[in-house]
Parts: C-alpha cells; sequence; structure tokens
C-alpha cells in the first residue's frame, strides 16, 4: 500500500510542478492581453505583481507582441518560456551530469552575451537573450517535473544491444 501512496503524491507532485512551470512559463505571453480584459484583470494581477518584482523590465529590452510590450524583459522571457516548454515537453531525460553540463553551457552562454554586450564588443540583442535564456532553463524545467515525479534517470546506452 505504501509504494501505491507514494505514486499517487508523485503524481500529485508531478502535476502541480508541472502546472505551475507551465502557467508561468506561457503567461508571459498571455498576460498583455488578459490584463486588458476586466472580468480577467484580477488573474494577472499576481503575475504582474511577480515580474515587476523580479525583472527590470525595461522598454528597450522587452519584446513586443502584436503591439503590446511583454511583462519581462527578452531574457526573462526566455527562461520562462523555457521553463514552462521544458515541463511541457520533458525531453530530453538527462541523468544528473549531463543536465548540470547543459545547465553550465546555458550559464556560460548567458555571461558571455552579459559581458560581450556590457563591453560594447556587439551592438545589443534580445534575440541572443532569449535564446540564452532558453537554453539555460529549458532542460531544468523537465528536470524539475522529473524530479517531483520520482523518475530515476535512464540507464546508460550500452553497445551490446541485449
Amino acid at each position: 500500500m505504501a509504494p501505491s501512496l507514494e505514486r499517487l503524491a508523485g503524481k500529485r507532485l508531478e502535476r502541480a510542478v508541472r502546472t505551475l512551470l507551465v502557467t508561468l512559463g506561457f503567461s508571459t505571453i498571455v498576460l498583455p492581453f488578459v490584463g486588458r480584459v476586466p472580468v480577467l484583470r484580477h488573474l494577472a494581477w499576481p503575475f504582474e505583481t511577480w515580474f515587476a518584482w523580479q525583472c527590470h523590465r525595461e522598454v528597450g529590452r522587452t519584446f513586443l507582441l502584436f503591439g503590446q510590450a511583454m511583462p519581462v524583459c527578452s531574457r526573462c522571457f526566455g527562461i520562462y518560456l523555457g521553463l514552462g516548454l521544458g515541463a511541457l515537453i520533458l525531453r530530453p531525460r538527462l541523468e544528473v551530469w549531463p543536465l548540470r553540463i547543459w545547465v553550465a553551457f546555458g550559464a556560460v552562454a548567458m555571461l558571455l552575451d552579459v559581458a560581450t554586450e556590457g563591453l560594447a564588443m556587439r551592438p545589443p540583442s534580445g534575440w541572443v537573450r532569449l535564446a540564452t535564456g532558453l537554453v539555460l532553463s529549458y532542460p531544468v524545467g523537465a528536470a524539475l517535473v522529473l524530479a517531483a515525479r520520482g523518475d530515476e534517470p535512464a540507464p546508460p546506452v550500452t553497445a551490446s544491444g541485449g
């Protein structure tokens, strides 16, 4: 009975984590439109408050979507979208070390973006900010949901095939 209860608790935790990450990730896209509908404005308020607290929201670093400014800068948009997409797609299912390497690569890419832009080595680019945010956060979204599920890492692929 205990294993089935653990499985049920794991499924609930997985569903909660997945719902949270997908909702947060895609809220960056729908929030500008939901906030303009009077009946739905109260749904946008918690997200708007969170985004205002954690992101600088500089106009020059924020994408426009159908003429509406997104609620976060392009880098934060990439981070949130990556978390949401990773939680939604759940691929790739990486073991610990490949996940660490991917996240480290994403962090280094983001730091290089910040440094090269800050040193005026290249012009600012919202698309590079978006890409580095996605690269950093996408595998984390999948890993968080899989960890909440309690999945064991996939066994290594062997050449024996048997």
